[in-house]
């Protein structure tokens, strides 16, 4: 009778081991810049949506605790985006977006760049972390860096 009390036992810890082992198993997740638009220009300004997707490869649900990214143009820093309470839920073995408004005005632009070099476009560069909550673990950041070009119209261009 002792035996079998601890063969049960036994079975039983040995079972509850791997289900913990499967969810102590975390994986870290991966953000990426899946791509930077226009959102709208005027005479003095344009607003940019940064979209950030998260993957998130663990069996169990997490949340994203902030985002933390700095846009460069033409190698010059011109903006950071700093948005702690950038709450994104991350569904198990899934993935989720958000998109970051970013303004920008002209005379800042030109001001940190100097002018436009070759007059038809911006090379950009999106730098930064998303800071992601893990239970017991606590925040740690995924790092995401993403460059492209983007066209800029001239001023007169957009009324005519």
């Amino acid at each position: 009778m002792f035996f079998r009390f601890i063969g049960i036992a036994l079975i039983v810890f040995l079972s509850g081991c791997s289900a913990l082992k499967d969810t102590m198993d975390v994986r870290k997740p991966t953000a990426s810049v899946t791509g930077v638009s226009v959102k709208s220009v005027s005479t003095k300004s344009m607003t940019l949506l940064v979209e950030v997707k998260v993957n998130n490869p663990n069996s169990f649900d997490l949340k994203t605790a902030g985002v933390d990214l700095d846009l460069l143009l033409n190698e010059h820093k011109v903006v950071k985006i700093n948005q702690p309470d950038a709450n994104l839920s991350l569904p198990a073995k899934g993935s989720n977006s958000m998109r970051l408004p970013v303004t920008l005005m002209f005379d800042q632009i030109f001001e940190s760049i100097g002018g436009l070099p070759d007059k038809k476009g911006l090379q950009y560069v999106v730098k930064g972390a998303v800071a992601i909550n893990l239970p017991v673990l606590g925040d740690f950041d995924v790092p995401v860096d993403y460059s492209g070009a983007l066209s800029i119209p001239k001023r007169l261009d957009m009324f005519f």
